[in-house]
């Protein structure tokens, strides 16, 4: 390896196939060594170690946790050489801050968040005991920490800037390059989808009746496409569910007539960086999103964000109508990815933050 090529580590308490691992870490990743970065991941979970500990009993996630932080140790000491690390969220999902210590030793430590990982139990939710992993103290200690604090959105920055001295906003990104222009027609039946985990999936309870309503009216058979968790019953429409894999996603999107992103208005749900819709406006299919956090500013010209049943109702309605208006508005979709949440876009500015190009003197990791 030249020597001019600047090795960074990027760690996070995710497996490797998880959503957040992948979209934040692994797909920036890939288009660093353009810019003389050669990112190293590290996740927390090797191999399939994500779905066994989410499958496992309460022993069996013991164990899983105590055989990942051990590897995750040992990986971390070998590459004691590097200098530079960034942690996404936290290293660790033990209240512990032995880890999230093991990366920043000796080390600029860049933080990247793209939730409100702060909030825990059922802020989230989640299980209440999840609050006892001690996430809001870990989310301070690093960004108090980090040379460079990245927020997947101005909600996120905000709550951040009380920790970091330097913050910049990168959007989570989509490479629309790696998705077909879905081309749009008026087929027997109108497919509307939705792509998440099973995390997310119980926002689809909330859309429920709108879509009852508009597919009693549709003069054409409505089918729900549900990939990567489990569906919720829908009177009156064929509902499909799908386990997630890059293949079926990518199949998914070239079915899908309407994308799907419902959300409750929490504090969680309003640090959710959208992107659902991006992946669909990639794709070039128009999103149909509830209006929380920053839902609007992302779909803007490429779809509805919406308020209440009557509005999803008639969004759903306006796009099944008219494929000409879906090709307009997945066109504009894709365009807007392009410009503003493309790695091509993101990539020199977040380059420059692990290069450290920056007037401004870095803190000290203790």
């Amino acid at each position: 390896m030249s020597s001019s090529v600047q090795r960074v580590i990027g760690t996070s308490a995710q497996g490797a196939s998880d959503a957040a691992f992948r979209v934040r870490l692994e797909l920036p990743g890939r288009g660093l060594a353009a810019h003389g970065i050669d990112l190293e991941l590290l996740p927390f979970f090797a191999g399939d170690g994500a779905r066994r500990f989410r499958e496992a009993g309460t022993l069996g996630k013991a164990r899983i946790l105590a055989g990942s932080r051990r590897r995750l140790r040992r990986e971390l000491r070998a590459a004691e050489d590097v200098s530079t690390a960034v942690v996404q969220r936290q290293v660790d999902l033990a209240p512990t801050l032995a880890l999230e210590r093991a990366a920043a030793r000796g080390r600029r430590l860049i933080y990247d968040v793209d939730d409100a990982v702060w909030l825990s139990g059922r802020q989230t939710g989640g299980h209440a005991a999840s609050a006892l992993k001690g996430a809001a103290r870990k989310v301070r200690w690093l960004a108090e920490r980090a040379e460079h604090t990245i927020a997947g959105n101005e909600i996120l920055a905000e709550h951040l800037a009380a920790y970091s001295q330097r913050l910049t906003v990168v959007p989570s990104l989509v490479d629309p390059a790696r998705y077909p222009l879905r081309r749009h027609e008026q087929g027997e039946t109108l497919t509307l989808g939705w792509i998440g985990s099973p995390t997310t999936a119980p926002y689809l309870r909330g859309i429920v009746e709108a879509i009852e309503r508009f597919a009693s009216a549709s003069p054409r058979p409505v089918r729900l496409l549900v990939v990567g968790g489990s569906p919720p019953t829908v009177t009156g429409v064929q509902v499909e569910e799908r386990a997630w894999s890059e293949a079926v996603e990518r199949q998914a999107l070239e079915e899908i007539d309407v994308g799907l992103m419902p959300l409750e208005d929490t504090p969680w749900t309003r640090g959710k960086c959208a992107y659902k819709a991006l992946q669909y406006m990639a794709a070039g299919i128009p999103p149909v999103a509830d209006d929380v956090g920053v839902s609007a500013t992302t779909v803007d010209g490429s779809g509805y964000a919406v308020e209440g049943a009557d509005a999803w109702v008639e969004a759903l309605q306006a796009l099944a109508a008219d494929a000409a208006l879906r090709s307009r508005l997945g066109e504009a979709g894709r365009r807007r990815v392009e410009e503003r949440f493309s790695p091509r876009r993101w990539l020199p500015t977040i380059a420059a933050i692990l290069r450290g190009e920056d007037d401004r003197a870095p803190k000290t990791v203790i």
